[in-house]
């Protein structure tokens, strides 16, 4: 969810490490920006996974935020930072998760207390900050706190790490 510069990052490294990449982001020009920047990173990404083509028949644009996250088992979020508007996805995205679908959010500015504030049941939303640009830099910090399910927090660590990423809390 948010596909500037950070969420095209992340959109390619998951492309590379096999996933299936939903991209919902409210520019006109979405698919035409997400896949020339993924073409930009590829030989990047190549050279670190053994990768060397380009997949993009698992990646897909979506009109709406719920919609992008349908059916999802992890959610990246990359909205710009204003507490406004990630209150306003959280909103929207909420009702179509699943139960056990957890939401990392790339935010370096703001409080997870306060964008938990966003959501009516906050236990699989966390920070997932990367250090950039993501699919280079092979870090996240990861942050919850006493409202975020222990479990989420686990899930977060084996997604990332699934896509070459160490995590640190």
């Amino acid at each position: 969810i948010g596909a500037g510069t950070i969420g095209a990052s992340w959109a390619a490294l998951f492309l590379a490490h096999g996933c299936h990449v939903r991209v919902y982001d409210p520019s006109k020009n979405v698919r035409d920006t997400v896949c020339r920047q993924i073409e930009s990173v590829w030989p990047s990404l190549a050279a670190l996974t053994g990768k060397p083509e380009i997949v993009l028949d698992r990646l897909s644009f979506h009109e709406a935020p719920e919609h992008a996250v349908d059916g999802a088992s992890f959610v990246q979020e990359s909205v710009p930072e204003t507490l406004e508007l990630k209150h306003e996805v959280f909103r929207r995205i909420e009702p179509a998760l699943g139960a056990d679908t957890v939401v990392a959010s790339s935010a370096s500015g703001l409080l997870v207390t306060d964008m938990q504030r966003g959501w009516r049941d906050p236990r699989n939303f966390l920070l997932g900050h990367p250090f950039n640009p993501p699919h280079l830099i092979p870090l996240v910090e990861l942050a919850g706190n006493g409202l975020t399910a222990e479990e989420a927090m686990l899930a977060a660590e084996r997604f990332y790490r699934a896509c070459g990423k160490d995590t640190i809390r």
